[in-house]
């Protein structure tokens, strides 16, 4: 949470608000992550899996160290951390992808991405809030103190974990994409994660903290709104969960990206706190089923038409497509930024980024279409 919230906030005011820095470095991750991504894929194993995911949450104790060693020093050496921060980052999410993608059917991933997003958001009820009062109240450096310590007790609890189950075959990725090209389900989804990244995924994970950050000001306020809307996270995934029980075609998604795109065109032109309060109320609602939704679909797309061996191949695909998509995020955001100077510059740039998720879920509709079709002919089989 503190990655994902606050650690963009703690170096814009390291930089005094300087948002170019952030877009710089997060470019530069974007690469190396990509990079490593490809090396963990390559040399990932059954042997090694346990390895590599325990050793991600030693490297994030690492990081968060640095960080407390280094304080507002870090952003002289910015790249470096991220070259880090990323190795960690991939470390936990290569065989937790790969878990995640053997471990279910299409039938029930939807449901089973949901309840992962529940947890993860019951937590987040109250984490922000707490890590705010801990910054707000005392210091970035005890909120440090006080991670490193959480993050010894999960590398403790990691030492217990059982062996992973991950396919030894070597990358094949030029056999893969031969066999992809030709399959429009997995082109449809592709081009989700393509334009997922141009919208939520890519400069808005940055743009959303920060400008709400800054009408609030305090850590502990902005903490605060974070965890009130987990719990609409909770409600919405709630909502998805009875509404995958009907075992039915799911044809919502572009019209709650729609009305997501149409909240962020009204906070550009309202610039009362309550207008731009709905548009974080709808990210947190309509926008958590469709990244839910989105990533099941992904998960689902490689566990059909005999293509499950290929799982290591379609991870790394579909991150080189949402590689593509941040860059033109990014790319779009440091333009507006620098060129089209506004007042409301930053929420322009969330409206253009929204417009991109209808586009996503339509794609991410296609994909759905193809999955459900495919469950009943194996149902009436």
């Amino acid at each position: 949470m503190f990655f994902s919230l606050f650690f963009n906030i703690y170096i814009l005011k390291i930089v005094n608000n300087d948002f170019n820095f952030i877009i710089k470095y997060r470019i530069f991750a974007v690469i190396v992550g990509n990079i490593i991504e490809y090396i963990i894929l390559k040399i990932i194993n059954s042997k090694n899996a346990k390895i590599i995911y325990s050793l991600s949450f030693s490297l994030l104790v690492v990081c968060i160290g640095i960080l407390l060693v280094f304080k507002e020093k870090i952003v002289n050496y910015i790249y470096l951390f991220q070259v880090l921060y990323q190795l960690m980052s991939i470390c936990y999410s290569a065989p937790h992808e790969l878990i995640i993608i053997g471990s279910n059917n299409g039938k029930t991933m939807s449901s089973f991405l949901a309840n992962l997003n529940i947890l993860e958001s019951i937590t987040t009820i109250l984490t922000p809030i707490f890590s705010g009062f801990v910054i707000d109240k005392f210091s970035y450096s005890a909120f440090f103190i006080m991670l490193i310590l959480e993050g010894i007790l999960i590398v403790a609890v990691a030492c217990k974990i059982k062996d992973f189950t991950v396919s030894d075959k070597t990358l094949e990725t030029k056999k893969f994409w031969k066999l992809a090209k030709d399959k429009k389900h997995l082109k449809a989804v592709y081009n989700c994660m393509f334009f997922r990244r141009i919208s939520v995924q890519g400069a808005i994970t940055e743009l959303l903290p920060v400008i709400l950050f800054l009408r609030l000001g305090k850590e502990l306020e902005f903490g605060t709104y974070n965890s009130i809307f987990a719990v609409f996270s909770i409600l919405s995934l709630q909502v998805l969960k009875i509404i995958n029980s009907k075992n039915k075609q799911k044809k919502f998604y572009p019209y709650l990206a729609i009305v997501i795109f149409i909240s962020s065109i009204c906070a550009i032109y309202n610039s009362g706190f309550t207008v731009l309060l709905i548009y974080y109320i709808l990210m947190n609602t309509a926008g958590t089923v469709i990244e839910s939704e989105a990533c099941s679909a992904v998960y689902s797309a490689i566990n059909i038409d005999e293509l499950s061996v290929y799982k290591k191949e379609h991870i790394w695909i579909y991150n080189i497509y949402m590689m593509l998509g941040q860059f033109i995020s990014y790319g779009l955001v440091y333009i507006l930024y620098n060129y089209f100077y506004n007042v409301n510059v930053l929420g322009i740039a969330v409206a253009i980024l929204m417009f991109f998720l209808i586009i996503a879920t339509i794609y991410l509709r296609k994909t759905e279409r193809y999955l459900f079709e495919n469950r009943k002919r194996e149902e009436s089989i």
